[in-house]
């Protein structure tokens, strides 16, 4: 088995039951069962482009662009939308709006208003930042429609690849009855039917993809059933009008973070949660590991001059550094 119908570059591992490929402008890593590979692969990548196609920022005909483009007024949507704009309010609500998915006019302002691999590495033209923004309290979600207020366009980049990673690991599960692990650009999701063992997954962590691939140091971590994300400003940077940003805005400013943390990695019930704590902790800056202490969140903090800090629940949790 070299290739699977309709996902492109497609890389197979049949005898590890092991595949990647690329989706939603990142990569995807897939661990199953051999016997269940193809059928797996070709069912996270329908789930990967149902969420494409309801949740890009970047797509004239996505369902988010048309609730963003109809401010003010509810949109009929898919149910992958649905999903993912409560999951990003539940996120925001939990970590009392740091993690805010009403963003998107910011980053477009900023320069990312397109897909990362086109958004130029230095742009001298100032930024076009909002003078006001709408709240992610005002957003409305019921079972067929979104509403987005003025001035709140819709981002779900903090929570949206971990929403992905998370359906995909639960379609697999439901829909093939075998354990799986599903990666979408590092947020990591590992899943069992009921009854079924879990066994532990060894995933290699790093600052970004570029520094794993290059072989810089890096921790592989060891999980079982449940999530791991790891929020970065290592990757997708650029200068705008001479300042720094990245993915990452702080929305207590509107600008990018400026804390002591180059990345952060933590361990949730589901990728989402654990996106949720390491996105926030990025965020927070110097109060993050007190925030994340309260809440019994196992996390690792690497600062911008490699010092690393970790939290309780962290050091309790099996882990295995390697260089």
């Amino acid at each position: 088995m070299t290739s699977v119908a309709g996902v492109e570059g497609v890389r197979l591992h049949p005898e590890h039951g092991a595949a990647s490929w690329r989706a939603l402008g990142t990569y995807v890593d897939l661990r199953t069962e051999p016997s269940a590979l193809a059928a797996a692969v070709e069912l996270v990548s329908g789930v990967l482009d149902e969420v494409d196609a309801a949740c890009s920022r970047f797509r004239d005909d996505s369902d988010l662009a048309l609730v963003t483009a109809s401010a003010g007024h509810p949109v009929l949507v898919s149910p992958v939308l649905v999903g993912a704009v409560r999951v990003a309010l539940e996120a925001a609500r939990e970590t009392d709006g740091l993690v805010d998915p009403t963003l998107g006019a910011v980053l477009s302002g900023a320069g990312y208003d397109r897909t990362y691999a086109l958004v130029p590495s230095e742009d001298p033209s100032p930024a076009a930042l909002p003078t006001r923004r709408g709240s992610w309290r005002d957003v409305v979600v019921d079972d067929s429609t979104v509403t987005a207020p003025p001035g709140a366009d819709l981002d779900l980049g903090a929570t949206g690849k971990a929403f992905a990673a998370d359906l995909a690991a639960l379609a697999v599960v439901e829909e093939l009855s075998v354990p799986v692990l599903v990666s979408v650009g590092g947020d990591v999701r590992v899943a069992a039917p009921d009854g079924h063992d879990v066994s532990r997954q060894p995933v290699r962590l790093g600052h970004s993809l570029a520094d794993l691939e290059a072989g810089w140091d890096s921790l592989t971590v060891v999980v079982g059933a449940g999530g791991i994300a790891t929020s970065s400003v290592s990757a997708r940077r650029w200068r705008r009008g001479g300042r720094q940003w990245t993915h990452l805005v702080d929305p207590r400013t509107g600008g990018p973070v400026d804390g002591p943390w180059r990345t952060v990695t933590a361990l949730g019930h589901t990728a989402v949660a654990a996106n949720t704590a390491s996105t926030a902790s990025v965020v927070l800056g110097t109060a993050a590991l007190p925030w994340l202490t309260a809440r019994g969140v196992a996390a690792r903090l690497v600062a911008h001059d490699g010092r690393v800090s970790t939290t309780l629940a962290w050091d309790a949790a099996e882990t295995e550094e390697s260089s």
